[in-house]
Parts: structure tokens; C-alpha cells; sequence
């Protein structure tokens, strides 16, 4: 039904696909496989028409196809769920469901007897438990998802493709998905799954087509392929078996632990999760997307509130109830989502260096241009930020030179313990060199930096030890000659366990 030849997809200089091919029939339920950065949700995004590639072709039934939005994508028959949810929280299920394809009557009104009717059918189809009339923000985050499925099913595609949707749903509410699912297939309809689950993967999947840095490395059957063998075609290595020691929290004779982590739980996706780190140290936190790593940022800074578990800064228990209470304890954070999260774009280059700097002065204290210019003339030329002038606005500055900028709005205030999120998501290869080595250089001062990235081998690159999270627990702690790309990625697909020791399974 669907084949793509030579697919290619670039972003500025980062290549997300190269000469990529993939395929699915009928009535086959394939899954899409590959490590962070292999290209899967580019590849889910094209045939959505969300991203339009640089070059290729697609094919449905042997015609060549042109796919340039959302639109054309759904009159091809293609309809997409996606992990981050595309429901909107303020509408009810309902009209969530029906969305850009409601019901009319006459003269154009919406027919909402039959939207009730059509939503009704495929949410008892997938025996979700909510009201239609309920908005999608009351819901919990497994029947949203469940909603969301709902959405792509009801359009009666004859191809579905379903991007991590089980990461936040139960294991009855999985059951019940792969029962409609085969029915689906019995029916016709192409299905095509992403997933970290390789235990859902071998459950319900009978093909597989494995992604490797944007390009298809391998596909066939999966009865003929083990892990191991998955593992090898993701990273061009075999996951050997670790060789560390558990990973529950251990004495060391490290340099004195600034920050300790234990058990902690932050509901639904932060189960259980230890993690600790040491004065100079930078501590990675790995994982496919979605498996914690933002909502332990987040608690450690006092934005998410933990249900469980202890949080030692510095050996006092430290639950902060603010970021700025936890900045005032010598903490800074940068997130990677700039725009939402960091820069105020239109607010200049000095005052945005100043402005981490606001959050320890005093209270309607006066604010003079000559403090605010020298201290960000300072950060500028320290960390070889590139701007026209301190008082153009940030956001005309590039998307590395912004990152920068706001790395250095923090490490000029000299935190003990710097959090990031993902922080060089978007930028470019030698921005990203030059926040490495900044990083590098404040912990040979002392500073502890815990880094988060959906980028493996930036972690592998800058991390003295690195924690992989999978469902809500870390799977896996790896440092020294455990160091590796191919462990790493056993441990981010659940295929290593903290019970046994550390050793592969499978």
C-alpha cells in the first residue's frame, strides 16, 4: 500500500532523514524502531504532511503521491496519534473527536446528534470510561491518550500510525487497544507502530523496519530477530552485559554529594527513581522521550511537587516549594525550550543576562543601565556570545547564540548545582561544542552540573556517569567502560535491569 524511496530531511545542518525507505501492506501491523535521533517521528511527521522532505518519493497502491499538509494527508487515508497529545483541553471529548470532520446538516450547522452518535461508537469500540460531554482537561493523561487513538481511528484510515500512544496507558487499557487493533487488521488497515515497549512490539507487531541516524539500517521479520540483534541494527554494536554493580545509591569516596535522590515519586510517569550526584561531577540523564527525565528537572527546582520519596541538597531535605526559593539556594536551570521556557525575546540581550541575576537582589530594588550593561558585557565576552549590541533584543540573535545566552545568564551567577533540559535541542554543531566546553570548565571549578538530553551521544560525550530512565525508573546506571552507545540504548529500550545486577536481558 505505502512505500517511500530515498527519503531525505534536513533542518539547517542537522540531516534528521537520509535516503530513508520504509513500507507497509494491508492488514500488517509494523513497528518503527530506532534510538532517540534516528529519525522515526520525522519520518511519522512526513507522512502526516506535517514536514514536507527535501527529496524522495512516496507511494500509495504504486502512485506517486505529493503529501503538503494535514489536509491531503487525511484525503490519503492517513491518520496519526501522537504521544503529545493533538487533543485540544478545553474542548469535550467529543468534539475533540470529531474535529475538522463534524457532521452537518443543513446549511453547514453541526449535526450534533450524529457527532454524539460517531463519538460514542468508537469510544465504546475502545472501551474508554469518560463522559463525551467532558472536557479533555478533567481527564486522566491514559484516557486522553486513549481519546486521542479514538480521534485517528474514527477517521476509518486505511493507514494508522500510532507514535508511543501506550507510554501512559495502563496494561488493561493496552490489552484492549491491541484487540482493536487486530481487528483493524483483519479489516484491512496498515498499521504502523512507534514504541520503546519491545514487549508490546514482539506482542502485536510481525514486521519491523529499524532506523539509524535518519537512515534504514535493517527490516524483515520479527520472529527472526531477537534484541540483541535489534540493539546491533540501532547502534552498529551488540549490548554485551554490563558489568557495573547494581544501581541502587552506594557510598563512594567521590568528592563530597551535593545532591541525592531517593525513591523518589512523581505521578504518572516518576515511579521510582534514585539518582545522586558529587561536587565537579556532570550527571547525565538519558531515555527515549517521556520516561521522567523533564519531571525530575522540575521537581529538583520546586516546580513539580513529588509524592514520594526524599530529595538531600547539600544533606538537608530540600522539597522546594519555588524555583526562586531553589535559586536563592544557589541552584540555576536551563531548559531547551527557549521560547516558552527561557529567552523574553523582545526584551534586550543585556537585560535578559541580568535577568537570573534579579531573582538575589533586592525587593524594589534600583535597577541602574551602567550595573546591568557591565554585568552583561561580562557574560558576553566570557562565553563568546555573538550579538550586534546589549541592547538589541534576544531575539535576533541565533538559536545557538540564545542557548548560549541563556547558559550564561546562570553560570555568571556561579550556582552549586546547574540543572539543564535538554539544552542544545536545535542547535547548531558548534554551538553545541562551545556549551559543552563551558559545561566542562565550570565543573573543574567545583560547580555540579546534572544535564538531561534526548541526544545519546552528547551524553556520552560530556557525562561522567550517566542514569537511563524506562517507565518511570532508572533501568540502568552507566559510567567508566560502561560508557557506551549500545548499552545505552539497551538500557533506554527497558532491555537492562538495575535487579539483576545490571546485565542484559534478553
Amino acid at each position: 500500500m505505502l512505500e517511500m524511496h530515498g527519503i531525505t530531511k534536513r533542518f539547517d545542518a542537522v540531516v534528521a532523514l537520509k535516503n530513508a525507505s520504509f513500507e507497509v501492506r494491508p492488514g500488517e501491523i509494523r513497528a518503527l524502531l530506532g534510538s532517540n535521533g534516528s529519525g522515526k517521528s520525522t519520518l511519522v511527521k512526513v507522512l502526516s504532511g506535517l514536514v514536507n522532505p527535501n527529496a524522495g518519493e512516496i507511494r500509495i497502491d504504486g502512485n506517486p503521491v505529493k503529501i503538503n499538509n494535514s489536509q491531503e494527508s487525511r484525503k490519503l487515508g492517513i491518520a496519526v496519534a501522537y504521544q503529545d497529545l493533538s487533543l485540544i483541553q478545553s474542548m469535550n471529548v467529543i468534539d475533540n473527536i470529531v474535529l475538522g470532520m463534524e457532521p452537518t446538516g443543513r446549511f453547514g450547522i453541526v449535526n450534533r446528534k450524529q457527532a454524539e452518535a460517531q463519538a460514542k461508537k468508537v469510544l465504546e469500540r475502545l472501551m474508554v470510561d469518560c463522559r463525551p460531554e467532558e472536557l479533555v482537561r478533567n481527564l486522566p493523561p491514559s484516557v486522553q491518550s486513549m481519546i486521542e487513538v479514538a480521534k485517528a481511528i474514527s477517521l476509518k484510515p486505511r493507514l494508522l500510525l500510532l507514535d508511543e500512544v501506550t507510554a501512559s496507558l495502563h496494561h488493561n487499557e493496552v490489552d484492549i487497544l491491541f484487540n482493536t487493533l487486530k481487528d483493524l487488521k483483519k479489516d484491512g488497515t496498515a498499521i504502523v507502530i512507534v514504541t520503546h515497549r519491545m514487549a508490546e512490539i514482539y506482542k502485536i507487531c510481525e514486521e519491523c523496519t529499524i532506523l539509524k541516524s535518519g537512515e534504514t539500517a535493517a527490516k524483515g521479520k520479527l520472529s527472526e530477530m531477537d534484541l540483541a540483534e535489534i540493539v546491533y541494527h540501532m547502534t552498529g554494536k551488540r549490548p554485551d552485559a554490563v558489568t557495573q554493580a547494581p544501581c541502587n545509591l552506594h557510598e563512594t569516596e567521590k568528592e563530597e554529594r551535593v545532591l541525592e535522590v531517593r525513591n523518589l515519586v512523581i505521578l504518572p510517569k516518576v515511579k521510582d527513581i534514585s539518582i545522586e550526584a558529587h561536587k565537579g561531577e556532570i550527571i547525565g540523564i538519558g531515555g527515549l522521550e517521556g520516561q521522567g527525565q523533564s519531571e525530575i528537572i522540575r521537581a529538583l527546582l520546586g516546580v513539580n511537587k513529588p509524592t514520594g520519596g526524599k530529595i538531600l541538597y547539600r544533606g538537608v531535605d530540600s522539597k522546594f516549594k519555588s524555583p526562586a526559593q531553589a535559586i536563592k539556594k544557589d541552584m540555576g536551570f536551563v531548559s531547551g525550550d527557549r521560547n516558552k521556557e527561557a529567552i523574553f525575546p523582545i526584551r534586550s540581550v543585556a537585560e535578559n543576562l541580568y535577568a537570573g541575576k534579579t531573582t538575589k537582589g533586592a525587593l524594589f530594588g534600583y535597577l541602574g543601565p551602567k550595573q546591568i550593561n557591565g554585568f552583561a558585557l561580562r557574560a558576553m565576552n566570557e562565553f563568546n556570545i555573538k550579538a550586534g549590541s546589549l541592547k538589541h533584543p534576544a531575539n535576533s540573535l541565533s538559536g545557538g547564540n540564545q542557548q548560549k545566552l541563556v547558559i550564561g545568564r546562570w553560570i555568571a551567577l556561579a550556582p552549586e548545582l546547574l540543572l539543564l533540559d535538554d539544552p542544545t535541542k536545535g542547535v547548531d554543531i558548534n554551538s553545541r561544542r562551545e556549551i559543552h566546553k563551558i559545561l566542562k570548565e565550570c565543573t573543574d571549578a567545583g560547580m555540579t552540573v546534572i544535564i538531561s538530553s534526548s541526544d545519546n551521544s552528547e551524553l556520552l560525550e560530556v557525562a561522567n556517569r550517566i542514569y537511563i530512565f524506562y517507565e518511570g525508573r532508572v533501568s540502568a546506571m552507566l559510567e567508566g567502560e560502561n560508557r557506551t552507545e549500545e548499552k545505552l540504548v539497551a538500557a533506554m529500550m527497558g532491555l537492562v535491569s538495575c535487579e539483576t545486577g545490571g546485565e542484559a536481558i534478553g
